[in-house]
Parts: C-alpha cells; structure tokens; sequence
C-alpha cells in the first residue's frame, strides 16, 4: 500500500546546503568587486592616457563637455556592471535541489542521492513501505557524509584569482601613480572630478593682452573677450606669467568669425617674455589662440568688434555780439534768437566775443569727454554709475609749457547741463575771445584760432584713435574801409572853393558814423564837419553823395574865411559801432590844398590847358600824317591798277611784277600803321577831353568860371572835342578797318582809302577850329597871366619903395646922432 512521502531533510543537509548558498553569494560579491575594480582601473587609465596623449598633441586640456560625458558614461557603465555582476546574482533564488545538483556535480560520490533526497522531500507522491525505508536510508548516508565535503572545491577560483590580480595590478598602479606622481594625480583629479577648464600644470603660462591706442595702453580682456573699434588695427601682446619658463617663440592663430578668413603667425619678441603682433583694418570679430612650449590657451580669446567712438555732428549755438547785426530777433519779443550753425571739415569762423554752446553729438553713450586746447582743458565723465568722482569733470588752466596751473570742478547742475541724460550729446557753452580775460560765470572764455583736440572714450573703453580736430576762427571787428577821392579840384584852391569827394565807406557790421575832418594850417586836432547826407541806420556800406546828381560830398571853403597862403588838410572820417573792443576811427586820404588868389588858380589852369593844346597839337599832326600817307597809297593803288590793265592788254615790262610788289607792301603796311595810330589818337583826345571837364569843373568848384569861359570852353571846345571822340574817330575806325579788310581778301581798297581821306579832312577841319579856340582861350589866360604879372611887379616895386625910404630914414638919423 503507497503512503505519502513524508521523509524530511536532517538539518546537517540543511545546513551543508546553506553554507554552499552562502559561498556562493561570497564568491559572487568578490567577483563582482573586482571585476567592478577591474573596470574602474581601467577606465581611469584610460581616461588618463587619452588626456595625456590629447595635451601632448594638442597642448589643450579636453573639453569639458568630453569630460563630463566621459564620466558620466563610466559611472553608468560601473552601475549597469554593479548591477549585472552583483546585485541581481545575489538577488537571484538558489533552490535546494539546484544547490544539490552543484553539489552532486563537483561531488560524484554523492551518486544522485541528495539530489534524490531533496526531490523526494519537495515531492507529495505517495510511495510504498520500500521505497519510503530505501529513500530514509539513503538521506542517512548522504547527512552522514555532508559534513566531510569541502564546498570550497565546488567553486573554479580562476576567474576570481584574474578579477583578483587585474584588480589588484591597476589598483596598485593607481597607488603608485598617487604617490610618485602626485601632480599628476591632482591634475586628473581637477579635470576629472572637479572638470576644472585649465588642469594641466604647464611649464609655461602665457596671457594675451592688447595694446590699445592712442597712447599704447595696456589693456585687458574681461572673460576672454575684448571689443575692438570697427576698422582700427589690432595689436596683441602676449606675456610669460611670472615664475613660468618663457618659450622661444609664441605662435598666433586667429579664425574669423564669418569663416571665411584667419590665419597663423609667429610673433615678434618685444623683450624677455613679451611678444607682439598686429593685424591691421579688422573688420571683423575673430577667435584668437597662442601658443609657446607646452601652453596654448583652451579657450579662445574672443575679439568683439565694436564701432569706434566719433562725432557724427558738431553744431555751435551762436548768439552773436549786439553791434554786430546778425542776430534773428523774434518777431513777438523782439529777443535775439540763437543761430545754430553746423560745423563742416576742421574750421568755422565766428565774430570774436560771440557767445556760443558747442553741441557735440556722439554715434554711442560716452563715458569719458575731454577737450584740450594750449590754454585749457575741460573733461567731462557723465555719472553712468552712482558713486562717480566729481573730480573726474572738471575745467583746468595751462600755462605756456602745457603745465596745469589752475582746475576747478563742475557742479552737479553745471555737469546736468553739459551731458545729455543718454550721454551723446555734449554741450559746452563758450565765449569768444581774442586774448585772456574775464567772461561771464557761466561760459568759458576760448582764445580765437586755437586748435582744439577731442577725445572719446565710449561704454567698451575705446578711445579714439585720432583726436577730433576743431578751431574756431576769430573774424576780428576791423576798422571802417575808406575809399575816397576828389573829383574836380586840384591842390590849390580860392578861399570860396567847394571841394567835391566822391567815395564809399564799407564795414563788416555798419557804420555808426561818418563825416568830414579837417585841419588848418599847423593844428594838431581835426574838426569835424558833417555830410549833408548822413548814413542810416548802420549800413555796411554807405557812399558819399548829396542827391541823386551828385555823386559826392561837398566841401565848402568859404564858411572857415581862409586868408591867401594859408593851408587846409580834409579827410573822411567814419566809426563803427563795435561797443566791445572798439568803436574802431579810421580817416580816409588826407588830401592837402594851399589858398591862391583867382589869378593864381587861373594861372595854374592856363599852364594845364597849354600842355593840353600841345597835346592836342600832336594829335592833329599825327592825324595829317596819317591822311597825307594814305593819299600816297591812293597813287599807289592806282598804278598798280593801269599795270595790271596794261598786263591784261598783253603789255608786258620787267619791272612791273617788282613794282606790284612794292605797292602791295606799302599799302598793307599802311593799313595796319593808320588803324594803329588812328585808335591811339582816339585814346589820346579821350583823355583831353576828360582833362578838359576837370579845368571846367576847377572852374566851378573854386568859384571863378563865368558865363563867357564857360560858354567858350563848352560849345568852343568841349562840345566838338566830344564829336571827334565820339563819332568822328569811330567812323575812320571802322572805315580803315574796312581797308585792312579788302587787303586781307585781296579785293580793290580804292574805295576805302578814299572815303578814309574824306573822313580825316573833315575830322582835321573841326580838330583845327578846336586848336584856334584853344589859341584864343589861351591868348587869354596869357593877358591874365600878364595882369598877374603887372600886380606882382607892383607889389615888389611897393615893398622895395617902402625898403627905400626906411633906408633913407635910418641914414638922416645916423647924421644927427640919433641912432
């Protein structure tokens, strides 16, 4: 009969097979570490190698990103193996019939008994007597026999002993690395675990900085970038960081930024550890990297391109000095109103004492405005931070060695007003001056033509590279320009003369005033006279005239009752009305007369209408010459003309063609040479006749011409001394020019000639009544000039009677004794 098997396990079974499970999971845990050490070794070995060979290649540390990738991946890879290799084998469920097969296997002897034994316990089948008692039996024996079993066998110790040693080989390697190369450790340990940038322990240590202009400043980039002008060159110096071996040269590598430009230099050495290099016109950012020994920057350098600080407009707001005229006055409040002039190149000119506000806008926010010239300084630094000095803004002195000798501050409200709240625009209120003193509180006196030099300094520290030039020409006030002349009077006059002046007077600004001075005969101080017409509201040019016939000013003698001999100087004089550094007098010519008598003046003009007759005398030859020798040519031309017929009629003589010639010649020649002097006696009787109105108008002005010398001199003289010059002359011309003609074109100029000679007959006749005019106009002076004669010889004889009998007088009384 079968009964349910009921055999149980002795606890030695148990027992041996607990302990397997537990040297299994010890062999387990210890495979898994070292394993797990195997591969951490492994990885810091390569991680260590692949640094050391990249550094040696490159001289660069790896990046951070590959580092950090890199560890992360071995932290992964050390889980997943910790997990594979440990945990889940040890999680794993070790049945007791698997552990007995373990057993059974690595132990022959066991001959399936406790595999046997333990399948009979876990199984519920029932089993006759016999089988129960043969199963109970056989636990016996194999309990009997478990406790002498060495469980250590059951387990291949060989790839524990490899885990082992290769744990063992690259932890001890490890160690000692730490210990012999410590730095070396530390380095992996910075890059690693800290994942540090800059790891590696150089040799050398370079550090680029750039040599900033103007003045060859030193400057520094802030987190590897530094913005540079747009167009500017850019010089780099890289210096050996102190305690740092210096290499023997540094290289240059700078990529664009827009790719498609770069390149690679070696530097020049400035000095020990100092190199330079500039790279000129960059336009664009760019990426920089050097290299010396064992260092090349990790990171690049970062070149920013930025737009230079400049002055996209300089305007001056100008309020004009009063007297000057030009400034705008408002219509409603009668106020002047500012004139705001753009300044266009380096130059503007402005009246000296002109008040103006230099508005100086620039293309970005500027930190620092400093403008120079050889007399001051003025520097502006707009607080674009709380807590900025106000000793950065202040105006200063200079003495003639450039020397500051004399600063003051700028208030908070004076430093408002000069800075725009956006720090671009600048306003810097000025006086004009033209020497050294004292203006008003508020403006700041500059010297006329002073170079003035500017300098920006913007948001990124960039300075300009060349100061912004700037003079402000003075347009000093002249004097008033005096232009005068007489007109109608000579240097001597009668004492009921009026002398005529004609002229302008000009001023840059107006004039304020103007008449005449005069002084006589020694007097030291001028006496002034006015115009009749006197100038109007300060015109900038005024001309002396009386009305509209009379394109002058009068003088008038008579009203100073001048005596025979005595002398009188005249001059204009005018004023301007600059109310600052003036009024500016100036005179005019100073003309000098002496008073004669009519005679005498009379006398004076006889000896000027004498040269005149003369004159005209040789006119009247040079004309006759002019006729006779074209009367010559008439012959001439007509032999030439009965050759030339005789020539037709077949007649022939050899001295004909000679002949032709000849007359040919003469008469171009005569063309030419009577055209000439015919426009050069023209030019000539222009000029008498001119000389001519000056006597009359001498007459005039000294208030001795009368009815009869004016009638004679007009319609006698004048009148057809006009006609020759105007009408008689110009008809030769043309006609003679008409003669010059034909013999260019080679035609007959018979006609011409002749109708010349006709002209110049009748020129001759009016030229001849005109010199017996002048004949008798002169016999008259002559009886004049004889009267004069008579008075004077009356006045000597007068004087030496008077001589005489004083003479006589002092002789009598010699004779008496009375002397």
């Amino acid at each position: 009969m079968n009964e349910p098997s009921n055999i149980s396990i002795p606890r030695e079974i148990t027992d041996l097979l607990n302990r397997l499970r537990g040297k299994i999971r010890k062999y387990i845990l210890l495979e898994g570490a070292a394993k797990l050490l195997v591969v951490a070794g492994l990885i810091f070995w390569a991680s260590f190698v692949v640094d050391w060979v990249y550094f040696q290649l490159s001289h660069f540390e790896l990046p951070v990103w590959f580092r950090a990738s890199f560890v992360a991946l071995s932290l992964t890879a050390i889980l997943v193996l910790s997990g594979t290799l440990i945990v889940f084998r040890l999680l794993t469920k070790m049945r007791k019939k698997a552990l007995a097969l373990v057993l059974e296997r690595r132990f022959p002897e066991l001959n399936d008994r406790l595999a046997t034994a333990i399948e009979l316990h876990e199984s519920n089948e029932p089993q006759n007597a016999l089988t129960r008692a043969m199963l109970e039996r056989t636990v016996k024996e194999v309990a009997q026999g478990s406790s002498r079993l060495p469980l250590e066998d059951v387990f291949d110790k060989r790839p524990l002993r490899r885990a082992f040693f290769g744990a063992l080989i690259l932890s001890v390697s490890i160690l000692i690395l730490a210990v012999v190369n410590q730095p070396a450790m530390a380095r992996w340990a910075k890059g690693y675990l800290e994942l540090q940038n800059d790891y590696w322990n150089r040799e050398t240590g370079l550090v680029v900085k750039v040599l900033a202009q103007p003045g060859d400043r030193i400057r520094e980039f802030q987190d590897q970038t530094y913005k540079h002008g747009l167009g500017n060159d850019l010089t780099l110096v890289v210096e050996t960081v102190e305690g740092k071996k210096v290499p023997e040269r540094v290289q240059l590598t700078y990529r664009m930024q827009n790719g498609r430009d770069g390149g690679r230099t070696v530097m020049s050495r400035l000095g020990e550890g100092r190199f330079k290099h500039t790279i000129t016109d960059v336009l664009d950012g760019m990426q920089i990297w050097v290299s010396g020994n064992d260092y090349t920057n990790p990171e690049p350098y970062q070149i920013e391109i930025v737009e230079t600080p400049v002055l996209d407009q300089i305007q001056l707001e100008c309020r004009y000095p009063e007297y000057t005229g030009l400034n705008t006055l408002d219509p409603e409040t009668g106020l002047p109103q500012p004139d705001l002039r753009t300044v266009q190149g380096t130059q503007i000119a402005l009246p000296v004492h002109t008040d103006f506000q230099m508005i100086s806008t620039a293309n970005k926010p500027i930190t620092r405005f400093s403008l120079e010239t050889d007399q001051l300084k003025i520097q502006l630094e707009p607080a674009l931070a709380a807590g900025s000095s106000s000793k950065s803004n202040f105006l200063a002195w200079k003495n003639l060695q450039g020397e500051i000798v004399k600063q003051t501050s700028f208030s908070p409200a004076q430093l408002a007003q000069m800075c725009g709240p956006d720090h671009q625009v600048f306003r810097i209120p000025f006086t004009l001056v033209s020497e050294n003193k004292a203006t008003a509180a508020q403006r700041i006196p500059l010297l006329i033509d002073q170079p003035m030099r500017i300098y920006l300094e913007d948001v990124d520290g960039l300075l300009v590279t060349e100061p912004i030039r700037l003079s402000v020409m003075g347009i000093i006030d002249q004097a008033p320009q005096v232009d005068t002349r007489l007109t109608g009077i000579g240097k001597s006059i009668t004492r009921k003369a009026m002398i005529p002046v004609a002229g302008k007077i000009t001023d840059d600004y107006g004039i304020q005033s103007a008449h005449f001075d005069f002084l006589v005969d020694e007097a030291k101080k001028f006496r002034p006279r006015p115009f009749r017409s006197k100038p109007a509201e300060r015109p900038k040019e005024f001309t002396l005239q009386r009305n509209e016939k009379e394109a002058w000013e009068r003088f008038e003698v008579l009203p100073l009752d001048l005596k025979v001999g005595q002398k009188l100087s005249l001059t204009v004089h005018a004023e301007d009305a600059d109310n600052l550094s003036g009024p500016h007098l100036v005179h005019g010519e100073t003309y000098h007369f002496e008073i004669v008598t009519d005679e005498e003046l009379l006398s004076i003009l006889y000896s000027k209408e004498l040269n005149l007759r003369k004159r005209f005398e040789q006119i009247f030859k040079e004309v006759t010459q002019t006729r006779d020798e074209l009367k010559e040519r008439v012959a001439q031309v007509r032999e030439s003309q009965t050759i030339r017929e005789k020539q037709k009629q077949g007649q022939t003589d050899p001295g004909w063609d000679d002949k032709l010639l000849e007359n040919q010649s003469a008469v171009a020649i005569s063309a030419d040479r009577s055209l000439y002097g015919t426009r050069k006696n023209a030019t000539e009787t222009a000029s008498i006749v001119e000389s001519f109105h000056d006597i009359r108008e001498e007459l005039v002005n000294n208030g001795v011409a009368t009815a009869q010398i004016l009638g004679r001199i007009d319609d006698k003289i004048l009148k057809p001394l006009t006609m020759i010059h105007e009408q008689d002359f110009p008809d030769v011309d043309q006609r003679l020019g008409l003669f010059r003609l034909a013999i260019e074109k080679n035609t007959d100029p018979l006609t011409e000639i002749q109708t010349s000679i006709d002209l110049l007959d009748a020129m001759l006749v009016r030229m001849q009544n005109v010199l017996n005019e002048m004949q008798d106009l002169l016999e008259f002076h002559e009886a004049i000039e004889m009267l004069k004669n008579l008075i004077e010889r009356e006045k000597e004889l007068t004087e030496e009677t008077k001589k005489y009998r004083k003479n006589k007088l002092l002789d009598r009384l010699k004779g008496l004794g009375l002397e």
